[in-house]
């Protein structure tokens, strides 16, 4: 998770300036261009600009809503209603009577489907059930697994990680040392327990110049038995989730500095598999068949990654806002021949769990299930894990609470973090 620090322009800018301009940095040019052309009421400029960063991300909710209120303001109702169908056809909300530029659009007769479409989006989806509260409002709750009768959560801003049973008693379970930074998301492998680790000036709870790592620990005692650290140089970074490969490669994404690590099995230190301008932020990983792994992109939706070839590639198939999305783990679904994988989304509304049936080899989206949608236990939502019939997710993680330099809000209110089961779907 990055939403403390901005992750529109300002990631894509950070990415190397002597590379080409990939497809991200030209939507986002695109993006800018656009917004100038609003200042200037050049709405047919605007209106370009946008339709053509459409076509690099067609599914992007942010554009789609761009783009429909300046065909409202160009006197173009009917390609504004277009728009905003399609984003309603993706299982996104939005208040459109609350939408000053948008709300004439209501009384139209071809808007109707529209507008039920977005109510519909709106109701209660699933049943999320509280498993477990955390031991106080506050702090950051970001990385959730379990293993064998209990959840291990990962603290950001308390530097640690708690093992929480399933009568929601959470204690202290990491015996972090002198140089432990915020804890982001983790993987369990066996006996070994490895987690994202990330401080600095704008990290929650933490202090010092920034720095970022991988934490190998003892999944039974929370020993720390090694650490990897990842030095960007001059430029940002940090590390922000972990995946495990069949063969035991340890595989993390660096949420700042668009990048993908490796720790091959014995070896002394991560080597990078990727560096891109074609993601902003990557996130949630799913090792997939045939040597390949699934990205989350939160600026960008979902990539797939070749591990031999190196050859990364948006993920097609069915028509799916996916972008915004903070964790990706793959499940065991009874009946199922092909990868199933559940994402977790907080950058579009409603924040949600999505289920995603994929292609063998992850190259298409098959089909989407909204697995729980539209509860109040769901905002601020952060990385979830798979459970026996069910998944488990973390709500109110705390990231509301601060701002984009790392300090808590004077305004905020604080939450307690709950631990959410949600049953999955039976045959």
């Amino acid at each position: 998770m990055i939403r403390a620090v901005s992750l529109t322009l300002a990631a894509a800018l950070c990415l190397a300036a002597s590379a080409p301009e990939g497809r991200l940095e030209q939507y986002f040019r695109l993006r800018q261009e656009a917004g100038a052309a609003i200042k200037a009421n050049d709405l047919a400029t605007a209106e370009s600009r946008l339709e053509d960063a459409l076509a690099l991300y067609p599914t992007s909710p942010g554009s789609l809503i761009r783009l429909a209120r300046v065909e409202v303001a160009a006197g173009k109702p009917a390609e504004a209603v277009g728009h905003l169908r399609t984003y309603a056809s993706l299982g996104l909300t939005w208040d459109i009577l609350g939408d000053e530029a948008l709300a004439a659009l209501v009384p139209r007769a071809d808007f109707e489907d529209v507008t039920a479409q977005l109510a519909w989006n709106g109701t209660p989806i699933g049943k999320p059930a509280v498993a477990a509260e955390m031991p106080k409002a506050g702090p950051i709750y970001e990385g959730l697994v379990w293993q064998d009768d209990h959840w291990l959560v990962s603290s950001v801003s308390e530097r640690t990680i708690y093992k929480v049973d399933r009568k929601g008693v959470a204690a202290p379970f990491l015996k972090a040392d002198a140089a432990t930074a915020g804890v982001f998301g983790m993987a369990l492998d066996g006996k070994t327990l490895w987690a994202a680790e990330a401080g600095g000036p704008e990290i929650p709870g933490s202090a010092g110049p920034a720095r970022t790592a991988l934490l190998k620990i003892d999944s039974r005692t929370g020993a720390i038995l090694a650490r990897y650290p990842v030095d960007g140089g001059e430029s940002p970074l940090q590390l922000g989730d972990v995946v495990v490969g069949p063969n035991g490669t340890v595989y993390a994404s660096a949420s700042v500095g668009s990048a993908i690590y490796r720790l091959k099995p014995g070896a002394k230190a991560l080597d990078v598999v990727l560096t891109t301008n074609e993601m902003g932020s990557p996130q949630g990983m799913v090792v997939c068949p045939g040597g390949a792994l699934l990205i989350a992109d939160y600026s960008s939706g979902l990539h797939r990654l070749d591990l031999k070839t190196g050859q990364l590639d948006l993920v097609g198939g069915t028509p799916a806002a996916m972008v915004g999305t903070d964790g990706l783990f793959a499940i065991t679904l009874s009946g199922a021949t092909q990868p199933v994988v559940v994402a977790t989304q907080n950058g579009v509304s409603p924040a949600r769990v999505l289920m995603l049936h994929l292609s063998h080899d992850c190259r298409r989206i098959e089909k989407v299930d909204t697995l729980a949608a539209n509860h109040a236990a769901l905002e601020d939502l952060t990385l979830g894990a798979a459970m026996p019939g069910q998944v488990a997710v973390i709500g109110r993680g705390g990231w509301a609470g601060y701002g984009g330099d790392g300090k808590p809000l004077a305004d905020a209110k604080a939450e307690t973090a709950q631990i959410l089961t949600i049953p999955l779907p039976r045959d």
